[in-house]
C-alpha cells in the first residue's frame, strides 16, 4: 500500500492578521483574496492553508511521520504573526492510499456481491466502482488497482483493504 495524501487540521486559537502576511518571505506564502479567502503556506513537505480565524489544514503529505515535522515548520514560518504557544497540534482528518490487488476485478459481478446501497457503478460515467464501507471509501478498477480514502488511521485502512480484497477474490 502506498500513501498518496494525508490531510490534517487544527486551530491556532487566535486570529491571523493577514495584513501582516507580507512580513513573511514571499517564497513561503501565496495569498490572493480575489481567488480564495485562505492563504497558502508552502512547506518543504506538503502545504498548509491558513484562515483568518486561525484554523489551518496541512495536506500533501505521504507519510504519517511527516505530519509533526510539517506542523512544526508551519508554526516556525508563521510565528512572526501569531503566538505559537496557543496553537493546537493537527489531527489526522483523511488518509488516502493506493493499492494494487494484483487481480482482474469483474466489476459487474462485484456490484451484485457487495451490498447495493454501498456501491455506485456507472461505467458510462466513470470506469471504476465506488464502494462506501463503514470506515472508508474505495475506488475499485477492473485492473485491480484501488484508491482508498476517508481513513483517520493506517490500521483501519489496512484492515478495510484486506477485507475488501478477500471479498473481491470470492467474486473473481
Amino acid at each position: 500500500m502506498k500513501l498518496i495524501n494525508i490531510v490534517a487540521s487544527g486551530d491556532l486559537h487566535q486570529p491571523v492578521p493577514f495584513e501582516r502576511l507580507p512580513e513573511l518571505p514571499d517564497t513561503n506564502y501565496r495569498y490572493n483574496p480575489e481567488n480564495y479567502h485562505g492563504a497558502y503556506i508552502l512547506l518543504s513537505r506538503g502545504k498548509a492553508t491558513i484562515y483568518k480565524s486561525g484554523k489551518y489544514i496541512i495536506y500533501g503529505l505521504t507519510s504519517l511521520d511527516e505530519v509533526d515535522a510539517s506542523y512544526r515548520e508551519f508554526l516556525t514560518l508563521i510565528s512572526p504573526l501569531i503566538d505559537p504557544s496557543l496553537a493546537s497540534p493537527p489531527e489526522i482528518r483523511n488518509i488516502v492510499g493506493m493499492d494494487d490487488f494484483q487481480l482482474e476485478v469483474p466489476l459487474s459481478r462485484l456490484v451484485v456481491a457487495l451490498k447495493m446501497e454501498q456501491v455506485e457503478y456507472e461505467p458510462e460515467q466513470f470506469p471504476g466502482l465506488i464502494y462506501r464501507g463503514d470506515t472508508g471509501t474505495a475506488l475499485i478498477f477492473s485492473s485491480g488497482k484501488v484508491i482508498l480514502a476517508g481513513f483517520k488511521d493506517l490500521s483501519s485502512m489496512e484492515t478495510f483493504a484486506s477485507r475488501l480484497k478477500a471479498k473481491i477474490k470470492n467474486v473473481a
